[in-house]
């Protein structure tokens, strides 16, 4: 009998955020200088900063993102890591660009990556809670 997952979308939904990461974490390796540190708001890959510490976790939660949509339990599992880090992240992007006078934010953040982080963090809270509800039928 076949099996029908309930709430279907949660795996796409983590693909995309996962390759969304990834291309966004590879492609600022490619920035001029971003070996460099400090903050330096013309490194940008698109509208996002870009720095070594921001590529590597963008890079890594992308290539997590990919894993994790191969299965239902470990999309959800994403998602909560992914709420609880870029919720934390948002929170330090808020305080360093609206209040940070020193030029040494090693992980470069701008409006743009706080909008960003913000939005993922919700998509990934969603995504996570109706997942989490999700349950295998039989058909």
């Amino acid at each position: 009998m076949p099996t029908v997952t309930t709430r279907s979308w949660a795996r796409p939904v983590v693909a995309v955020l996962g390759l969304v990461y990834l291309v966004l974490g590879v492609a600022g390796f490619f920035v001029p200088e971003t070996a460099h540190g400090g903050h330096d708001t013309s490194r940008v890959v698109w509208l996002f900063s870009s720095s070594t510490v921001l590529n590597i976790v963008h890079t890594a939660l992308g290539l997590l993102g990919l894993l994790a949509a191969r299965k239902l339990s470990g999309a959800v599992a994403y998602c909560w890591v992914l709420f609880v880090a870029f919720t934390g992240l948002t929170a330090y992007g808020i305080l360093a660009t609206a209040f940070s006078t020193a030029r040494d934010d090693p992980v470069n953040l701008n409006w743009a990556d706080n909008w960003l982080h913000g939005l993922t963090a919700l998509v990934a809270l969603v995504v996570a809670l109706s997942g989490s509800t999700a349950r295998e039928e039989r058909a």
